[in-house]
């Protein structure tokens, strides 16, 4: 795909935070192919236009990151009859539960004593620890040729998706400072809809909640993902063990998802 349609092909009227996985150069010298992962936020507000866009980049599989609760809250234009197989791999983000109307009182009630730093680490560590089951659904279903190519989203498309997109990345060879700001370039793509949730969250707070103490959950930062990375090197020494062992992920799998990925 040449890059002025890659370019094209990202600007969206429904997404903030779409892009391909791909394009990164391994430690090795081989490179991660494009259009054959992409990553997002939800699909609710998707237009026309945004559909035969998607139509375009020969996706076959969405994986849906989200709760059952969000999927109902907000649910995907993309429906199983425009021929994409739809799964559901449903990873748990507290943080999520913050926009919703029905926690006003906790806020309320609450809001002196929110950590939402905590909140987004914890996220993390349960992510990487105690979600292995989800994740060897998705780095299973990823390393099957007939699932490809595929999208990846949830929400926000920062959080539960930047983790699965970095370990991909990771298993493949791409340097860690390359995931990385892949990762924080989240940042620059979400911010004018954080703007938007950081001032309902803090209507719901009756304005008790300061903008400095939401940052954490509207943004994604280094620490984040600094902080996992190292607690899967020094539990496992190598993201592709951290699969295997961790997750349960067949080694035939990760050589798999590393033969269709890299070119």
């Amino acid at each position: 795909m040449k890059n002025l349609e890659k370019e094209l092909l990202r600007q969206f009227d429904g997404l903030y935070n779409f892009r391909d996985i791909g394009g990164g150069e391994t430690l090795n010298g081989r490179k991660m192919k494009t259009g054959i992962l992409f990553r997002s936020d939800e699909l609710s507000r998707l237009s026309q236009k945004d559909l035969e866009k998607i139509k375009l980049l020969n996706i076959k599989s969405i994986c849906d990151l989200r709760t059952p609760r969000e999927q109902r809250s907000k649910p995907s234009r993309i429906k199983s009859e425009h021929g994409i197989q739809l799964i559901n791999i449903s990873i748990h983000d507290k943080s999520q539960e913050f926009t919703h109307l029905e926690f006003f009182k906790f806020l309320v009630g609450k809001s002196s004593t929110i950590d939402f730093k905590k909140i987004m680490k914890d996220l993390y560590y349960n992510m990487a620890f105690t979600s292995s089951i989800q994740i060897n659904e998705v780095v299973t279903l990823l390393s099957e040729q007939k699932n490809l190519p595929a999208l990846i989203h949830c929400t926000g498309g920062k959080d539960r998706t930047g983790f699965i997109s970095a370990v991909i990345q990771l298993l493949v060879g791409v340097p860690y400072q390359t995931v990385l700001d892949d990762y924080l370039f989240s940042n620059e793509l979400i911010a004018p809809r954080m703007k938007k949730v950081e001032k309902f969250i803090r209507w719901m707070s009756l304005f008790q909640i300061s903008p400095d103490r939401i940052k954490p959950m509207l943004e994604v930062r280094r620490e984040y993902l600094d902080e996992i990375y190292n607690d899967i090197m020094e539990k496992y020494g190598t993201v592709e063990d951290y699969l295997c062992q961790a997750c349960n992920v067949q080694q035939s799998s990760l050589e798999n998802l590393k033969h269709l990925l890299l070119e």
